[in-house]
């Protein structure tokens, strides 16, 4: 495939794409999108407060056709809490090298998960979510049914459509009502 073919197949790609804020998501944004069968949210939701949680699920549900499915998966608080208990931050190698230019290398092992979890260099995250706490924001919402935890051994799950980091997810499946 020459370039040109490639910029052209690219630029017919880009118009199926939307670049919208979840959070104010208007009338004629919904239309301009159109309605869809599936919503992925993939290491997003816990970079929302609990409020903005809410919002995003009434304007993600707007979207999602009758019946139409979400996925949400984030960092699952029950694994991360086990790190923290286990020291294990301070010996993950993949997480020092900016952790280490904000804090000491002998700093407690809290202000290793406090940086993991409220002050990403890139994105903040803002909540924190194991399955329980994901179920309860999709069942609060009043907009889902069918919640589920998607593990990895369901055959719908696939990593890493579904499970970015399968050893830290957790990832839910919901179905519009």
């Amino acid at each position: 495939m020459d370039v040109l073919q490639l910029n052209a197949e690219h630029n017919d790609m880009a118009s199926k794409y939307f670049m919208k804020d979840i959070l104010k998501l208007s009338v004629d944004d919904i239309v301009e999108m159109g309605k869809f069968d599936y919503i992925r949210m993939q290491h997003f939701f816990e970079h929302l407060t609990l409020e903005e949680g809410q919002i995003a699920l009434k304007n993600i549900s707007k979207l999602l056709k009758p019946a139409g499915i979400i996925t949400i998966s984030t960092p699952d608080l029950r694994i991360h809490i086990k790190k923290y208990l286990n020291d294990g931050y301070k010996g993950w190698e993949g997480f020092k090298w900016w952790t280490n230019k904000r804090i000491s290398e002998d700093a407690p092992n809290s202000y290793y998960f406090s940086i993991f979890a409220y002050s990403m260099p890139w994105e903040q995250h803002k909540w924190c979510y194991d399955y329980e706490g994901l179920e309860y924001q999709l069942k609060t919402s009043g907009k889902f049914r069918d919640v589920k935890e998607l593990k990895l051994a369901d055959q719908l799950a696939n990593i890493p459509f579904t499970h970015n980091r399968p050893e830290e997810d957790v990832c839910i499946i919901a179905t519009k009502k």
